[in-house]
């Protein structure tokens, strides 16, 4: 949101988000294009947090893509996060 032109960060609880990670399940995917297509996400940053989860799964194998965008993570903080998800894998 801005106020008289100037742009600010509004942050939401988290209960407000509308944030969801999206399960795919592989073998019904029907396309290997599928992760592709979640990689390539493109954020609607007026209607939707700049996060996009999915996790694709196929019974053997769990692949999670993690999506955002740079207005909300930034090189320096890919690293805390990079190591958050390992730790919680």
């Amino acid at each position: 949101p801005s106020v008289d032109g100037e742009p600010y960060q509004h942050i939401l609880p988290v209960e407000d988000t509308g944030f969801e990670l999206t399960t795919v399940d592989l073998g019904s995917a029907g396309d290997a294009g599928a992760i592709e297509k979640a990689v390539q996400h493109t954020f609607r940053l007026d209607s939707e947090v700049p996060l996009h989860a999915c996790l694709f799964a196929d019974g053997e194998t769990d692949v999670l893509i993690l999506v955002v965008h740079h207005i909300a993570g930034d090189g320096w903080s890919m690293g805390p996060l990079a190591r958050d998800l390992s730790v919680a894998y």
